[in-house]
């Protein structure tokens, strides 16, 4: 992989990762048009240790403030316990990932080189945002959400799993569907995103040791990680102004275009 086509994955993946527009469904898309024809399913892993200390940084505070409510576990005090449920939300909202992942994993990986797949999925991808938006409430905050929002919406990260499925995308628009406040709705999806991607790094990370299929030239992919890392703490600014003035309709216009467009040139 050369230089120039590692730091174009890695604005890819700081993009489309947070804005909900499927960044596995960008990656597998583009890497089929870069001439990449193998999946790099390890290098699309890496690229998420770039966003994944995007998110650190962008909710350090939230972060922050989860950890210190565990460590003082017998305060009662209403800020705390609302930061010890949304850690055990959380916890909850991880399992149904964890399950699909451990069973499907195998078979899911193969469906990263379909790449009709991924583009109908985009569509997908783009109806849900379309129609989230719409939902009829966003009122309940961390005080009224309950642990059937809580694996509504795990489920729908699960499904993010499948190529051009976007899991900020699914996991937002759950929320809403459940009648999430759009702060609740943004602040959880990432959240939530913390321990799937530690997972899947964990993974990945240990059968590339064990094929010894790390890179042999390691300064491609540095580079890569530290664009997804920049773009990807600006998108996160901008994704929530977006929740927040109403206009993630703009991004399904954007999956049914790129969908749309995709899927005709690999049907011809």
């Amino acid at each position: 992989m050369t230089l120039a086509q590692a730091t174009i994955l890695g604005v890819l993946q700081g993009l489309t990762e947070f804005l909900p527009v499927s960044s596995s469904g960008h990656l597998v898309i583009m890497q089929h048009y870069l001439g990449l024809r193998h999946p790099l399913l390890l290098f699309d892993i890496v690229l998420h240790t770039g966003t994944l200390a995007a998110v650190f940084f962008y909710f350090r505070k939230d972060i922050f403030g989860l950890a210190l409510s565990l460590t003082r576990s017998t305060q009662k005090k209403s800020r705390q316990v609302l930061q010890r449920k949304l850690f055990y939300l959380i916890l909850l909202g991880t399992v149904p990932i964890a399950l699909v992942g451990g069973l499907l994993r195998a078979r899911v990986e193969k469906l990263f080189a379909n790449i009709p797949l991924t583009s109908f999925l985009l569509l997908v991808t783009g109806t849900l945002l379309w129609t989230s938006e719409r939902a009829a409430s966003y009122d309940k905050g961390i005080e009224k959400v309950g642990i059937l929002d809580a694996l509504f919406i795990g489920v729908m990260q699960a499904a993010a799993i499948l190529p051009g499925i976007s899991r900020s995308g699914a996991t937002i628009s759950a929320g809403l569907f459940r009648g999430t406040s759009k702060e609740f709705a943004f602040r959880y999806s990432f959240l939530l995103s913390i321990p799937a991607i530690l997972g899947a790094l964990v993974i990945e990370a240990k059968d590339a040791l064990l094929e010894k299929s790390l890179p042999s030239a390691p300064i491609p992919w540095l580079t890569g990680v530290l664009a997804a890392f920049l773009v990807g703490y600006f998108a996160l600014i901008v994704l929530r102004r977006a929740l927040v003035e109403r206009k993630l309709s703009w991004f399904s216009y954007y999956c049914w275009a790129l969908g749309g467009i995709s899927l005709s040139f690999a049907l011809i």
